[in-house]
């Protein structure tokens, strides 16, 4: 039985958070390993022991993470203390296993200011390096990154795909809260999320197909991008909404001709999958790690041709067949990605340490 010290401190986070809080979740529910939990105040709690937990006030990024924690758990010096970010508390005397899940600062810095945060990533990146006993990867991208760009072993590394909730798979199908149809974006607003090519994209397909709006969920625009919609002539063509909990976003999937996804980068890429899990048909970059986790159930297109995105939609709204068969496809392929296949392959790591 290993002890490992769990930081599910970013549980609320949208990726980070859905990893830490699923993973976590199933190695506690296993008892297979002595675990502690890293809670974070005024966030909600795993599924465990109250004993179990290590009460804590400061999150990722803050300074002073680096004291208050190490204090903490000065007493569980023989834990393994397993961070699902790369980003750790520097002082801590435990061993360390790390999660990492993209190299978008490293790979594409000149989308991200300040330009200090990625001199920051690149420090603690070198400390995985020298401190992680193990470091797991969600898809062999990320791990031929981690090689490539900072000469990590391969050795060490384990890669192991994510898994998606099963409500994505047990919620019943709900009728669309619309009275016109919509194809549907789900994530931020990043630089490397594409946007404008999709917005471009959709504005040359607008006045063929005039009942066709763009929903992009989970985002909240900023001054920049409402310009952006407006130079386009957009403002009632695209609409938006910010946080959603999985059964609201399950109800906006349901009710979506298909998804979009024209992002350059992802270490691994839940939306896309999750949208083929409630039977949507996905066109998608191939950017990153998006090809081999979509494999061939997804509609390609160049992530910098907005005229080709145009075309791909434009086939997928008047081709109801080929509409159909990416649908039947992608579900097909969701299905290798559950969360009690991904529990297992790390438990099975877990032990190599004992």
């Amino acid at each position: 039985m290993v002890k490992i010290i769990l930081d599910a401190r970013k549980i609320e986070d949208y990726g980070i958070g859905v990893y830490a809080e699923n993973l976590f979740q199933g190695i506690i529910d296993s008892n297979q390993h002595h675990c502690r939990i890293l809670h974070l105040g005024g966030t909600r709690y795993l599924m465990a022991p109250e004993r179990t937990f290590v009460e804590v006030s400061f999150k990722n990024y803050d300074l002073r993470e680096h004291l208050e924690i190490p204090l903490k758990i000065r007493k569980l010096k023989d834990f393994y203390y397993f961070s699902p970010h790369y980003v750790f508390p520097l002082y801590i005397k435990n061993q360390l296993l790390v999660t990492v899940h993209d190299l978008i600062h490293f790979k594409f810095a000149h989308l991200f200011k300040p330009h200090l945060r990625i001199k920051i990533g690149r420090f603690f990146m070198q400390k995985v390096k020298e401190r992680a006993k193990m470091v797991f990867a969600v898809s062999q991208k990320t791990r031929d990154d981690l090689v490539e760009v900072f000469g990590f072993g391969e050795d060490r590394i384990k890669v192991i795909y994510n898994g998606l909730s099963d409500l994505f798979f047990q919620e019943s199908r709900k009728t669309s809260l619309f009275p016109f149809p919509y194809i549907i974006y789900v994530g931020n607003l990043k630089p490397h999320k594409n946007l404008p090519t999709l917005l471009r994209a959709f504005s040359m397909i607008k006045d063929t197909f005039s009942d066709l709006r763009l929903f992009l969920a989970g985002s909240t625009p900023d001054k920049a991008f409402m310009l952006a919609i407006k130079e386009l002539g957009l403002e009632e063509r695209v609409m938006f909404r910010s946080y959603l909990q999985q059964t609201e976003l399950i109800r906006l999937l349901d009710g979506a001709e298909f998804f979009i996804f024209p992002s350059f980068y992802e270490g691994f890429g839940f939306p896309p999958l999750e949208a083929m899990a409630r039977k949507k048909a996905v066109i998608s970059s191939p950017g990153g790690s998006l090809r081999e986790i979509l494999g061939e159930s997804a509609l390609y297109f160049k992530p910098d041709s907005y005229k080709e995105l145009a075309e791909k939609m434009s086939i997928l709204i008047e081709n109801e067949e080929l509409r159909k068969a990416y649908e039947e496809k992608g579900y097909i392929h969701s299905l290798s990605f559950r969360w009690d296949k991904t529990i297992n392959q790390y438990l099975s790591c877990l032990q190599e340490l004992g």
